[in-house]
């Protein structure tokens, strides 16, 4: 089974898309992949999945 996850990127005036990078490689990093990304109102925002761990 997935389970998914929707980010948005912050809305700061410095650096945003290099933030915004890093967290998803922070995501990345707990197995959470990018399956879309687009682009609404000016803002970047992505749907992340992964295996759900069973408990």
């Amino acid at each position: 089974m997935k389970e998914y996850k929707f980010i948005k990127q912050k809305s700061t005036p410095i650096k945003k898309d290099i933030d915004f990078e890093a967290l998803l490689n922070s995501y990345a990093k707990t197995g959470w992949q990018v399956v879309n990304a687009f682009v609404h109102r000016g803002v970047v925002k992505a749907v992340l999945e992964r295996d759900k761990k069973e408990a």
